[in-house]
């Protein structure tokens, strides 16, 4: 069985390849998966129809898996931010129609979403970090009483906020000196100097540019620039202030050593510091889980697994598969465990050395 989703016309961009087949309301084939939009003028004429892509009934999206998906989400952003930097409305559209899909990911494999933001990584800390926070503030949002447009331009907002210090990250990653004048001055300007390049590209949504100039806000008026209260900073900020801070706390990012998933979790869950919104907080915890996908557990009978799925009602029984033997030898095919098994049990957390041995579309089960 398959059913039509609408597209808006955001998701449609000149000159960019379509990632899925474009019907009319009568099922009329109109354009194919990989057909470009030559021009303003098609775009406006389809625009006259209703426009509908297909897909199977017990999904919202194709099936799509996220480790394929990331390296053009990647190269995706890093274009986004050339034409942001350029001040070209193009930089707006691609910003949208990722936000969009992302959204969307978020929504048909959100357990595979997460585990790309709990699993190591090369990838540039500028261009993957926007891409961690979009995720998780969609993951922290997605059940709750954020309506789909604000969702959306949450995850646009995560994925820009940072692009008036685009460079900076991995700049910083390398120093040994501590921050100059001239940097503290960027990482203090960059909120405005990125809603600003929004806006010189065309962005006029009121909840993208307020949460890109707010993100860096905090409940106790000690974050900047406005150094604003609470009740003045817009919820999605909140949501992306927090989504940063987790990102930052279990990733690569900087000089720091990352900390553990359970200790990042336990920060928020304790938090007592007023600076965070306390309910997306303890919505992080429990939309993540005690164990959630991505990360590595030691079982009771010395295998190492990964979580692969959570369980909302028994958050220490998520679904995971065995990637090593107790002696540590990898499994050549990931085995589904019973972690209710006394033999079996979750241990707790660990880690793992032979991750990039390891391939996550067989694991996930997309090859």
């Amino acid at each position: 069985m398959s059913k039509k989703i609408n597209i808006a016309m955001s998701d449609l961009i000149v000159d960019e390849p379509l990632p899925w087949s474009i019907y009319d309301q009568d099922s009329k084939l109109l354009l194919s998966k990989g057909q470009v939009i030559g021009s303003r003028e098609k775009l406006d004429s389809l625009s006259k129809h209703g426009l509908f892509r297909i897909v199977a009934e017990d999904t919202t999206v194709d099936i799509h898996s996220p480790f394929i998906a990331v390296r053009e989400y990647i190269a995706r952003l890093s274009r986004i931010y050339d034409e942001l930097e350029a001040g070209k409305p193009v930089g707006k559209e691609l910003a949208e129609a990722l936000a969009r899909e992302i959204f969307e990911l978020c929504e048909s494999e959100s357990d595979a979403a997460l585990a790309l933001v709990h699993l190591p990584n090369t990838f540039d800390s500028s261009l993957f970090h926007p891409l961690q926070c979009a995720i998780l503030c969609d993951v922290i949002t997605q059940p709750r009483e954020f309506p789909e447009h604000e969702r959306v331009m949450n995850i646009a907002a995560a994925l820009t906020c940072n692009i008036g210090m685009r460079g900076l990250f991995e700049q910083l990653k390398k120093q040994d000196t501590p921050l100059s004048a001239t940097q503290r001055r960027v990482i203090a300007q960059h909120p405005q100097k990125s809603a600003k390049m929004l806006s010189d590209a065309g962005v006029r949504d009121a909840i993208w540019l307020k949460t890109v100039l707010q993100h860096h806000e905090l409940n106790d008026g000690s974050g900047y620039p406005g150094k604003l209260k609470k009740q003045d900073i817009i919820r999605g900020a909140k949501v992306l202030a927090i989504a940063e801070r987790y990102s930052i706390m279990i990733s690569d990012h900087d000089k720091a050593k990352p900390i553990s998933i359970n200790d990042a979790l336990k920060t928020f869950f304790m938090d007592q510091s007023g600076k965070y919104e306390k309910k997306y907080c303890l919505l992080l915890v429990m939309e993540l889980s005690v164990f959630p996908p991505g990360s590595f557990v030691k079982l009771s009978n010395g295998e190492t697994a990964i979580v692969t799925r959570r369980d909302k009602d028994k958050s220490t029984l998520p679904s995971i598969k065995c990637v090593a033997a107790g002696d540590g030898t990898l499994i050549d095919i990931p085995q589904p465990r019973d972690c209710s098994r006394s033999d079996q049990e979750i241990q707790g957390i660990c880690t793992f050395d032979a991750v990039e041995e390891l391939d996550f579309n067989q694991v996930w089960e997309y090859a």
